[in-house]
């Protein structure tokens, strides 16, 4: 999976950011120092950034950095979860999940009063997964193996990985950007970039529910 990439150069005309800038949000990390690429151009050695993730990243610390400090911003785009509970009833109302997801994933563990951040994220990932052609053993097979196996680290980034041979689905959590080969007979069936669904997932919560 090729990322497309975008000069330093061209994010500061492109966004009308400054440079002190750019290196205040790295220092604070709320642009991570991963996303600084040292690659060789006509000029000498330049920085490069993911396209997409760099422009998304800067829309959303624009809009956000009147009503957020640095410190704040810095912990709110954060690898770790977020340190929140929302109750059955709340998630419902968020209208980010559908009743069937909602049915399916917590039919799978222990009744709970509150749901974390990562239970949610779990779900959001099912919720994905419905809108393909997995059947509904896999599925059941990867919220278990989320459940049981994601616990994000700081200065972590994750792309989760599904893998179909036959009739059998394979699921994997390598660290992003990742490469890897296939025999002919298998197939990728999804690929999420689980950091970047984290960061959504975070504005959608903080926009409908001021957490």
């Amino acid at each position: 999976m090729e990322t497309d990439f975008i000069s330093k150069k061209e994010v500061l005309e492109l966004t009308g950011i400054s440079y002190g800038q750019l290196y205040r949000w790295k220092r604070k990390n709320i642009i991570p120092e991963g996303w600084f690429i040292k690659k060789s151009s006509y000029t000498g050695q330049e920085t490069f950034f993911p396209r997409e993730k760099m422009l998304a990243r800067i829309d959303a610390i624009k809009e956000m950095k009147d009503d957020y400090s640095l410190d704040e911003l810095s912990d709110f785009f954060s690898p770790n979860p977020a340190r929140i509970e929302v109750s059955e009833e709340e998630l419902s109302s968020l209208n980010i999940l559908s009743e069937h997801t909602m049915a399916f994933c917590t039919s799978l563990l222990p009744i709970k009063k509150a749901y974390e951040f990562q239970d949610i994220l779990h779900m959001v990932i099912i919720e994905k997964c419905h809108r393909t052609e997995i059947p509904k053993e896999a599925q059941q097979t990867l919220y278990l193996f989320l459940h049981e196996t994601f616990t994000p680290l700081k200065e972590s980034s994750l792309e989760l990985i599904g893998i179909r041979k036959g009739e059998a689905y394979m699921w994997m959590l390598l660290p992003l950007p990742s490469d890897f080969l296939l025999d002919h007979t298998a197939q990728v069936v999804l690929r999420f970039d689980l950091q970047q669904m984290m960061e959504e997932l975070k504005i959608t919560l903080t926009n409908t529910k001021g957490i």
